[in-house]
């Protein structure tokens, strides 16, 4: 995983309940990111925040508290804020699986970003989202589109967790796939099987066969499948003689 956590600088701008700063610090830890500022929180430090943090004390140990947004991102080249609701002012606006992968690349070349969140009953205002460069929106259900703090963090740092990860799916296979000849010779012998025993009529095919071909191509058999299914088919003829 190449994340630079350092330069990942979540902002809670005036946040109302102590315990949403705890279930935050405990979604941005599960996800890697451990820089936590805090503008102007109501109640900080807390016991409900400890509490709710899960073993992410740590991060609330950590956090910096500002009297401003300005000074909570001042060393930041790149500042995002989010919001889930339409503005009369418009912002350019990304959805979070595309800020992710910028804020990666961003980070990558050591540029610090920060993500601003507003209070928990009515995110930013306008004036707050001056600030940012670019607005994060989370899409919802549009008849009830409410998050709280901690999900919308979590949605965020989620999606720059898995832009940043470097482990690409593993192969879970123990042998190679059948090359296109030996995929061709096992389909031959499934058909020519089912001919035997009568399952295909080959005077009136139908369908039956493009579908088999289409099944086994589908199934993308390895070696070792195949060599099961040509023995057990070669076992099927000989019952038959």
């Amino acid at each position: 995983m190449s994340l630079q956590s350092n330069l990942i600088n979540i902002v809670l701008v005036d946040t109302i309940h102590p315990g949403n700063i705890g279930s935050v610090a405990r979604a941005m830890k599960t996800m890697g990111l451990t820089r936590l500022s805090l503008v102007n929180p109501r109640v900080f430090p807390s016991g409900d925040a400890n509490a709710l943090s899960g073993n992410a004390i740590d991060v609330l140990e950590n956090a910096q508290i500002f009297s401003s947004i300005k000074d909570a991102i001042q060393e930041s080249t790149f500042v995002y804020a989010t919001s889930s609701r339409d503005r009369s002012i418009q912002w350019p606006i990304t959805d979070a699986a595309a800020a992710a992968k910028d804020i990666h690349n961003e980070t990558n070349n050591d540029k610090e970003v920060s993500i601003i969140f507003g209070k928990e009953d009515r995110g930013l205002t306008n004036d707050e989202l001056e600030y940012a460069n670019r607005l994060i929106e989370i899409p919802a259900n549009p008849e009830y589109p409410v998050l709280n703090l901690a999900m919308s963090v979590q949605i965020i740092t989620y999606e720059i967790f898995k832009a940043s990860s470097d482990n690409n799916l593993k192969e879970w296979r123990d042998y190679p796939e059948v090359n296109s000849k030996q995929l061709q010779m096992l389909i031959d012998h499934f058909i020519e099987t089912a001919v035997d025993i009568e399952v295909i009529d080959p005077d009136n095919p139908k369908k039956i066969i493009s579908r088999i071909k289409r099944m086994f191509t589908r199934l993308q058999p390895d070696e070792m499948e195949a060599s099961f299914m040509r023995g057990f088919l070669s076992g099927i003829k000989k019952k038959l003689k």
